[in-house]
């Protein structure tokens, strides 16, 4: 096999791109990533003929070249033939960069900040959710196993990556927004304290300077992360303007954690919750007025409500209608179509994905959610990266909960969205079979039809 020549790769692709147009330089796990001042002056496909490069793309207001297996060793002689800056800019005129504009600009910028704050933490979810169904195998396997401490503190481990989410996600907003990751991650894991999980399990009032904070849990919800870290970043910002240096180390972060985790209690957090509750009420008056639609347009919009957390404020009312009910006949089969939607839509990536590593990794992700319910890595770690195949999940999902809606699904206990819980549906079973299937089907078969951006899937 040829010796690969890191050094003549390097070359032609800042060749391509331009010495003089490249502001910094810097790398993920498969690619080079340069900001550049002007991207038009970029050989895009010159970049995607040379030999050893896999990709390239101009995405996240970076020329982004995915090298694979030889990123490391081109990474370095970028670096040593031209003494670029990895975190330092070589040209102050940022605002010389293009963007996109409009409603599609301002989209991709906000997935675009999605995506990077949940990056850290998707290889975590994998790894968590994996171990997820291989306990909740072995204990199907071998009952005692459920019961035993072992399982038990094997579950803490599983569990701990969406528990803590908040942390980490706040961490890859500070990094995305340059900022200090440690005081994001602070205020985020001050949602998360004991003490605050026993005053809203007590339902104990709690106000800051006379504002009230509204009792919520924040484990595994990404919306609270998002805007803590944002506004974290921007503060800390502007007080490191208007305070003098010597006051600095001892003021900039005492300020920033303290407006930021009151906003956080007090607006921040709740946000999701607020409009959670919201709508939650239009989809509980559509069910009871046309059930068969309320089950279809919730599954519809779920994909966006749990990234946004407002899932957290329908869920609720899926315990109250089995306690005071009986039944639930539109939020838990919304919920499994949901899953198994995420499932599809990663099953038709999988199928389409050239990258033998990213269909690997599709197709297990794809497993976790019909096998355990997590769908938490399908989100992060495929479909909400690769954009397009969210519209299958959306699709798929709401075309599943209309057929188990109409075939009369109706859930009579909690359990969970996987396929262990079907026996909740007692009689029903075959209608949320029927779902379940329609949501896998549909959801794959767009993804794949749709397909998606092959440069996006390799990181």
């Amino acid at each position: 096999m040829a010796k690969v020549n890191y050094a003549d790769i390097a070359a032609k692709i800042v060749e391509k791109i331009g010495k003089d147009n490249v502001f910094t330089v810097t790398h993920c796990m498969t690619r080079l990533r340069f900001t550049v001042k002007d991207y038009t002056r970029v050989d895009l496909d010159g970049i995607k003929n040379i030999s050893g490069v896999i990709g390239a793309v101009y995405a996240g207001e970076q020329v982004q070249v995915v090298m694979g297996q030889h990123l490391l060793d081109t990474y370095k002689e970028v670096i040593s033939q031209n003494h670029f800056a990895e975190t330092e800019a070589i040209d102050e005129q940022l605002d010389d960069i293009p963007e996109k504009k409009g409603i599609k600009g301002v989209a991709d910028k906000i997935l675009g900040y999605i995506v990077a704050c949940v990056s850290p933490l998707v290889p975590a979810m994998i790894a968590g959710g994996m171990m997820k169904v291989v306990l909740l195998l072995i204990g199907k396997v071998v009952p005692t196993f459920s019961a035993s401490d072992t399982n038990m503190v094997l579950g803490w481990i599983a569990d701990a990556p969406f528990y803590f989410m908040p942390i980490i996600v706040a961490y890859g907003g500070a990094k995305k927004l340059k900022a200090t990751p440690v005081y994001s991650m602070i205020v985020a894991a001050s949602l998360l304290t004991p003490d605050w999980i026993n005053m809203v399990s007590a339902g104990e009032a709690v106000s800051l300077f006379g504002i009230p904070a509204r009792l919520i849990t924040y484990s595994s919800t990404l919306l609270p992360a998002l805007l803590i870290a944002w506004v974290a970043a921007y503060l800390e910002k502007w007080l490191n303007k208007v305070i003098p240096g010597v006051f600095k180390n001892l003021l900039v972060g005492m300020i920033t954690i303290i407006i930021t985790g009151v906003l956080a209690f007090t607006v921040l957090g709740p946000l999701g919750s607020y409009a959670g509750s919201a709508v939650a009420s239009v989809f509980l008056w559509i069910g009871d007025t046309v059930p068969w639609l309320g089950t279809g347009v919730l599954a519809f919009f779920l994909p966006w409500l749990v990234l946004t957390g407002m899932v957290w404020a329908i869920s609720p009312f899926l315990a109250l209608n089995i306690s005071e009910l009986g039944f639930d006949a539109v939020l838990r089969p919304a919920y499994m179509c949901h899953n198994m939607a995420e499932a599809g839509a990663a099953i038709g990536v999988g199928l389409r994905a050239k990258d033998k590593e990213f269909k690997a990794l599709a197709f297990s992700v794809a497993f976790e959610c019909i096998v355990a319910g997590v769908s938490e890595p399908a989100i992060y770690g495929i479909n909400l990266k690769l954009k397009k195949p969210m519209y299958a999940v959306m699709i798929g999902s709401a075309a599943g909960g209309v057929i188990a809606a109409l075939l009369g699904a109706t859930a009579y206990e909690m359990g969970w969205s996987n396929i262990w819980s079907i026996p909740i549906f007692m009689e029903t079973i075959p209608a949320m079979l029927a779902g379940m299937a329609a949501s896998v089907v549909v959801s794959a078969v767009v993804a794949f039809v749709i397909g998606f951006d092959q440069n996006e899937a390799h990181m």
